[in-house]
């Protein structure tokens, strides 16, 4: 019996429970399905030393050639289209011509496929509530709240075009928020998703679980210092970003909440460097070391609605793509999400408070395409999309100050 080698396959092989596999295959160019043992040898760590797939019955009866069935082997052992065989299971092949569920790693999530598209198959975790998002009002909330598919926000190409998003004149001043995390979502299932935090969690916090409610503090200003120090109004409103981080860092208790926060609106209002306080120890009750983030909002687009135009209520919609930049001594960690809230004014005040302002708000949480990575194996499968949303209701009361 010929034998082939696979050593691009050792990987992904090292997290297999079994050393034997008995496996069943279908090619996309609808060749028959091809039965094969695949035999992975290890050593006294666990650590794979070789694996071996025996050469598959069609294949000496003439049903795929030689030339095509090594490549076609070598993707199955990588984690391409498989299942595992049961005891007893039929050998006809599979009706549906669709890339086979390849079978689970230790863990129980399923094994990545290189190469090979990843399908939508939606985990919803929503505490039994059922809840669904209100139909957005703008174009851009339909489109990015409302979606169960979504591609990163693309930046504008124009030289013209605005280096912040400027918020509505309704929006100025301090607000009381709640919000509250009413689902989280995994398109491509959990497996798909780049950290355990962010099933357990959200990325606000590591244990943020659907039904959670936390009250934080933002501030809307006017970027203008000129105008601001004349006691003029700018028409023009920006998220105190520097104000903002610090209240949510402290009011989801983050283990390393924000310190500091550098930003200067009027150089370059799209970076922020944030600096951690003191984290826990090591097991060697070593400290952790400084750790700052530095953050870069590489995409941004609004849209709004007026009053009477499709809704009782002004509305408003921001959709912001940012990268975080995380290093600690010895490590640094990169992650991509955008962020889209569609406010809408619902009680006017009489200027100087009483304003409340609902807003539904979708955190959309990206896979970065580094190719020698598992994340990178998993961009790859998804094209780039959002692997994992974060729903969120706001109730935001205007302060008195």
């Amino acid at each position: 019996m010929m034998r082939f080698r696979l050593t691009a396959s050792v990987a992904l092989l090292a997290s297999w429970p079994s050393k034997v596999i008995e496996i069943e295959a279908r090619s996309h160019c609808n060749d028959p399905v091809l039965a094969m043992t695949m035999t992975t040898a290890r050593d006294a760590k666990s650590r794979v030393l070789s694996t071996s797939i025996s050469e598959p019955a069609s294949l000496t009866e003439g049903g795929i050639s030689r030339r095509r069935f090594l490549p076609f082997a070598a993707g199955a052992a990588a984690g391409s289209i498989f299942l595992p065989v049961a005891a007893g299971a039929s050998s006809a092949p599979p009706t549906a011509m669709e890339p086979l569920r390849p079978p689970p790693m230790a863990g129980g999530t399923a094994a990545i496929i290189p190469g090979l598209a990843a399908k939508l198959r939606p985990v919803v975790t929503d505490g039994g509530s059922g809840w669904t998002p209100p139909p957005p009002v703008t174009e851009l909330g339909r489109s990015r709240i409302s979606a169960a598919d979504l591609s990163p926000l693309n930046p504008s190409v124009s030289p013209l075009a605005d280096r912040d998003v400027y918020y509505p004149p309704f929006l100025r001043g301090t607000w009381d928020v709640t919000a509250s995390l009413k689902r989280k979502v995994y398109p491509y299932g959990t497996e798909f998703s780049p950290s355990q935090a962010l099933v357990e969690g959200s990325p606000r916090y590591r244990y943020e679980s659907a039904g959670d409610t936390t009250e934080y503090e933002i501030r809307y200003i006017s970027p203008d210092a000129a105008a601001a120090a004349d006691g003029k109004k700018s028409t023009r409103v920006i998220a105190d970003r520097e104000s903002n981080a610090v209240s949510i860092s402290r009011a989801y208790k983050q283990l390393t909440p924000v310190q500091e926060v550098e930003w200067d609106p009027r150089k370059d209002p799209t970076r922020l460097t944030l600096s951690f306080g003191a984290g826990p120890l090591t097991d060697d009750m070593m400290p952790l070391g400084k750790r700052r983030a530095e953050i870069y909002i590489t995409a941004r687009r609004t849209d709004s609605a007026a009053a009477g135009k499709g809704s009782p209520e002004e509305a408003f919609c921001a959709s912001e793509r940012t990268r975080l930049v995380y290093l600690s001594p010895g490590n640094v960690l990169v992650s991509d999400t955008e962020t889209t809230t569609e406010f809408r004014l619902v009680e006017k005040g009489d200027g100087n408070g009483g304003d409340r302002v609902k807003a539904t708000q979708r955190v959309a949480v990206y896979l970065t395409p580094n190719p020698n990575s598992r994340e990178g194996v998993m961009w790859e499968a998804v094209r780039g999309r959002a692997v994992a949303f974060f729903d969120y209701e706001l109730d935001m009361r205007r302060k008195n100050v």
